[in-house]
């Protein structure tokens, strides 16, 4: 005859008592989750159904803009991230600036700042005032704007030398209309008129300054008639015509 130890029950109750708890807590666990993804929709707040732009937009296309909010949008109001969507539209092209809020209940308001080019680079691409190629664009309404050329890491450099030699010969009336550094660094300007001036790699402020001063008066009758002006010489510079097709050293 087999008779039940006296702990036997005790070790019956306590697994029924483990099997509960872990139970139990499933039940706890699976039930919180659902009621935090039951909950997600309400604490995300009501669903961004309205974009609304704002600013002068001649080149930027509001398609676009909206192709790129969409998937920046999260489930709700409070969910939705506004320096996602601001990056994202910053990405396109002839975005300057842009600033991103979210209305109550269903509006994301952006307002937009186009680029401004101030000059050409390297053919096609335009160049804004910090001196950054934001886009590439053979429109021909930009032929005016100045045609500045060099390596493409150079294009900051390039606007700012730009701009210190077009201040030089403002006094005089007289805009360059193209300047050109090549991979050695020598630099060459094209003038309103068609003359092309010379500068080379070392001085170009001075040699620019001296042509102002000093070529500029002596050639002032010839000026219809010269193709360019080598300012690389250090005490003179030479001459190259159009006409005749000879060169003139000429001393300062």
């Amino acid at each position: 005859m087999n008779a039940r130890k006296p702990d036997e029950p005790v070790k019956f109750w306590r697994k029924r008592i483990v099997v509960l708890g872990a139970v139990s807590a499933l039940v706890l666990v699976v039930g919180v989750g659902l009621l935090a993804w039951l909950a997600r929709p309400l604490l995300a707040g009501p669903k961004l159904t309205t974009l609304t732009l704002s600013g002068h937009l001649v080149h930027v296309d509001p398609a676009a803009v909206q192709r790129a909010v969409v998937p920046e949008l999260g489930s709700g109001f409070f969910d939705t991230r506004v320096d996602r969507i601001g990056a994202a539209v910053a990405a396109l092209p002839w975005v300057a600036s842009v600033s991103v809020r979210r209305e109550w209940p269903h509006t994301v308001h952006i307002d937009l700042v186009e680029e401004v080019p101030v000059a050409r680079w390297n053919g096609d691409g335009l160049m804004d005032a910090q001196g950054q190629v934001f886009v590439h664009n053979a429109d021909k309404a930009y032929t005016s704007l100045p045609m500045l050329s060099g390596r493409d890491d150079s294009a900051q450099d390039v606007l700012a030398q730009y701009d210190t030699l077009a201040g030089l010969l403002q006094p005089r009336g007289i805009a360059i209309v193209a300047l050109s550094v090549d991979a050695r660094g020598a630099a060459t300007v094209e003038l309103d008129d068609g003359i092309e001036v010379r500068l080379g790699r070392e001085d170009a402020e001075q040699r620019l300054a001296r042509f102002s001063a000093v070529a500029l008066p002596a050639l002032a009758a010839k000026l219809p008639t010269v193709a360019y002006v080598d300012m690389r010489y250090t005490n003179g510079f030479a001459v190259g015509w159009k006409t005749a097709g000879v060169r003139a050293k000429q001393g300062a």
